[in-house]
């Protein structure tokens, strides 16, 4: 699926994105908030908003993959979204952390509950590469070959435990 792909790149280019971002605003920003500060910062929210937006353009092409039995396109999708995307998981999980970390203390906790924006960013994210697993589940409890169980659906959703259903469903599940 070209649109998981994207979608994937997007992901990873985010992730570049908050970390290069406000050491760019940083930077440039020495005696407040420029034009060229805001100007990134602005492109950087934008953008934020197109990888979701690509992520949910995703999910109607996988849907739609269901409809038309592409299966083959769904099963590549869940693997390149599940699987390909472990490594930013990973770093965007470190690199959330130090940096939230950081930034509550600096502001004694008044900031907290600022932290709970990327949270739904990635947590939207995991919902949206699930909804493709949901779809190629669906199709293997429709196909009848020792049919997944129904947990599997569930599992897609949540954060690890998406990439262990994936892993079982992948392996117990080969395409020939």
């Amino acid at each position: 699926m070209k649109s998981a792909k994207i979608f994937m790149i997007g992901m990873y280019l985010h992730l570049i994105f908050s970390i290069a971002i406000p050491f760019m605003i940083v930077l440039v920003s020495s005696e407040g908030w420029g034009n060229l500060s805001m100007f990134l910062f602005i492109g950087y929210l934008i953008f934020i908003v197109a990888v979701l937006i690509m992520g949910w353009i995703c999910v109607g092409i996988g849907v739609s993959a269901y409809r038309q039995s592409e299966y083959a396109k769904l099963r590549k999708g869940l693997k390149l979204l599940k699987l390909g995307t472990i490594p930013f998981y990973i770093l965007n999980f470190i690199y959330s952390v130090v940096v939230w970390f950081i930034i509550i203390g600096a502001s004694r906790g008044i900031l907290v509950i600022l932290a709970i924006i990327p949270i739904l960013i990635t947590c939207t994210m995991i919902v949206q590469s699930g909804c493709i697993g949901i779809c190629y589940i669906k199709y293997l409890r429709q196909k009848n070959q020792g049919k997944p169980h129904a947990i599997h659906y569930f599992l897609q959703l949540i954060s690890v435990f998406d990439v262990i259903s994936t892993l079982i469903i992948l392996h117990k599940y080969r395409e020939n």
